[in-house]
């Protein structure tokens, strides 16, 4: 059964504008690393899983306030499902630009590891006190010939300015 959440965009609340490393509470209260939620400083990042990319991306670009999102832990087969990354305070070169990369893997219930493809996350100024989307996802489906299983999606985000590298995970259970 594919089981889908409505994540009222806690991601927002969690890093509010007082912060200064790490993941908070809407009250600054310090919320520990988990491995979808990753931080080094004042550099953090969130993987999501959602069974509809377009719909997040517009969810997250149209609305002025903390969009609620969809996210997924299931998936059935044909059905197509995204890992998408927010992130806040990156680093910038000499010109004020971020250079904030991405590479993904799946990992197979049997423990395979399948490069998944990567490219750049955040190329702009650094993203103000609140999180953003960033641009690249991991884009997958599974076929009749694919394991039944709990699936893992890596993601290793890299602030090649900031010199900070951080390991993602995040589950998606084939049915």
């Amino acid at each position: 059964m594919r089981r889908l959440f409505f994540l009222p965009v806690v991601l927002l609340l969690l890093v509010p504008l007082a912060s200064t490393a790490g993941w908070t509470d809407g009250a600054g209260k310090p919320i520990p690393d988990s491995e979808s939620m990753r931080s080094d400083g004042e550099f953090l990042v969130q993987l999501l899983i959602t069974p509809d990319e377009a719909e997040l991306r517009k969810a997250w670009s149209t609305s002025s306030r903390a969009p609620t999102l969809r996210v997924t832990d299931s998936v059935k087969r044909g059905i197509s499902s995204s890992a998408m990354l927010f992130l806040r305070g990156c680093a910038p070169n000499g010109m004020g630009r971020c250079d904030v990369v991405v590479e993904f893997f799946l990992i197979t219930p049997s423990g395979q590891r399948v490069p998944a493809g990567g490219g750049p996350l955040w190329t702009s100024e650094p993203p103000p006190a609140t999180l953003v989307l960033g641009s690249a996802s991991m884009n997958f489906s599974f076929g009749p010939t694919n394991e039944t299983g709990l699936y893992s999606v890596q993601a290793k985000v890299v602030d090649r300015i900031g010199k900070h590298t951080l390991e993602l995970w995040g589950r998606i259970r084939l049915d």
